[in-house]
């Protein structure tokens, strides 16, 4: 049996304390805070991650590399105040904190 991927995180989060996470999904590079809506939403969809306060950046974006050397494009990042991720796109994460 598996466990729904927003319960591995919470698990995780709870673990570590934070709730500040990055997710990857195929092409999109995402931080930001859980929003823990579990004990206010009796209907809220197990497919969807809440996240709020987020900064996202399509990955391709990200890093600019000549040769051997790579730098950070920062300006890249998108800011919301809220932004749902479905579970099925998300390719890797880590709690942050």
């Amino acid at each position: 049996m598996s466990k729904n991927l927003g319960e591995i995180i919470n698990n995780i989060m709870k673990e570590n304390a934070t709730k500040q996470v990055m997710i990857i999904t195929d092409n999109m590079y995402i931080i930001g805070t859980v929003h823990d809506y579990h004990d206010d939403c009796k209907n809220c969809h197990d497919c969807l991650i809440a996240l709020k306060n987020v900064k996202i950046s399509k990955i391709e974006d990200l890093g600019h590399c000549k040769f051997n050397e790579c730098e950070c494009n920062f300006e890249a990042f998108l800011e919301y105040k809220w932004f749902n991720v479905s579970t099925n796109a998300i390719v890797g994460f880590s709690i942050l904190g």
